[in-house]
């Protein structure tokens, strides 16, 4: 394991919930950490990712590449932080610092150091605000952007049946067609839940169909919706994160995506310990509360944290 790559599983052990650490032992823990972090520490004073990063976001084209890099900062009491600029949805009216890692604790004030050692570092960009992942999003003064739920397989296929799970059936589909599905179902919703509600492309439903976790919903021999899913290591859990979930006006409000997913927790090719997690926007209430109602549970999540001083993120 890369020097830099194994500090910095090792600070984010401070920063990952009680129930993933529950969920492996250390030595494990710590190699799924590292797997996870290992793209962020080679962007470390990496000018080849400055670069084209840098061309991507198509700001600032004559900066160094180093200043769009990810950097190891020190703080005031010898620890450091990893951090870089980053843009939401590659928005340039909305950047912010992603605190990739770092030895400060996942409180307020611990978050305050890190702000006063960092930011200015970033001050050409006009940061709005911080970005971080801690444990329990709630015990940080900021605003939740995403929600991580999870529950380890083995426990899900334990958890009582949903009183939908008998009127649920999942047929393999194709990314085509079922993108197009997904589609049609997020384009009739209410206005306003599409600024945290977007469908994923056929490309994406594809990769998720060569898995065999790609597909759609039927209820009473009807097409219902679209369910995915693929393998996908991250925040320090090995297993599966949902891609997709999405049931059409008919479907909803019947208590049937509960049944969707323990439907889909019963089609996952699991190994020991893995789970099945996603992300979930707090606007997106019924999503989370489907989550917890089959045995899944808040494990961490993203959160803007706003210092000072900076305007911090839009809503929308």
């Amino acid at each position: 394991m890369d020097d830099l790559v194994e500090e910095m599983a090792h600070a984010r052990l401070a920063w990952t919930a009680p129930a993933i650490r529950a969920w492996y032992d250390d030595d494990r823990l710590l190699r799924q950490l590292a797997d996870g972090l290992a793209d962020e520490a080679g962007r470390v004073d990496d000018e080849e990712f400055g670069a084209s990063f840098r061309d991507d976001v198509g700001l600032h084209p004559g900066t160094s590449p180093l200043e769009w890099a990810n950097r190891r900062i020190r703080l005031p009491d010898g620890g450091w932080s990893v951090a870089g600029i980053r843009f939401r949805a590659l928005d340039v009216a909305r950047p912010f610092v992603d605190i990739v890692a770092t030895t400060a604790p996942p409180t307020d004030d611990g978050l305050a150091a890190v702000a006063d050692a960092v930011l200015p570092y970033f001050g050409p960009f006009a940061p709005l605000c911080l970005r971080v992942e801690p444990p329990d999003p709630s015990a940080i003064d900021g605003r939740v952007d995403q929600h991580v739920v999870a529950g380890r397989v083995d426990e899900l296929r334990r958890w009582p049946r949903a009183a939908s799970y008998d009127a649920v059936a999942l047929r393999p589909g194709e990314p085509g067609p079922l993108a197009d599905r997904a589609a049609g179902i997020y384009a009739a919703l209410p206005r306003g839940r599409d600024t945290w509600a977007t469908p994923e492309d056929q490309e994406s439903l594809a990769h998720c169909a060569d898995e065999g976790l790609l597909f759609e919903v039927v209820v009473d021999d009807t097409s219902a919706g679209v369910v995915a899913a693929i393998r996908d290591d991250r925040h320090g859990m090995s297993g599966f994160g949902v891609e997709e979930i999405c049931l059409d006006a008919a479907a909803r409000g019947r208590g049937l995506a509960a049944g969707v997913v323990q439907r889909l927790v019963d089609a996952l090719p699991a190994a020991d310990g893995d789970v099945l997690w996603g992300t979930i926007h707090p606007d997106n209430q019924p999503s989370l509360r489907n989550a917890l109602s089959v045995g899944r549970r808040v494990v961490g999540g993203y959160v803007w944290v706003t210092p000072s001083g900076l305007p911090g993120m839009p809503r929308h």
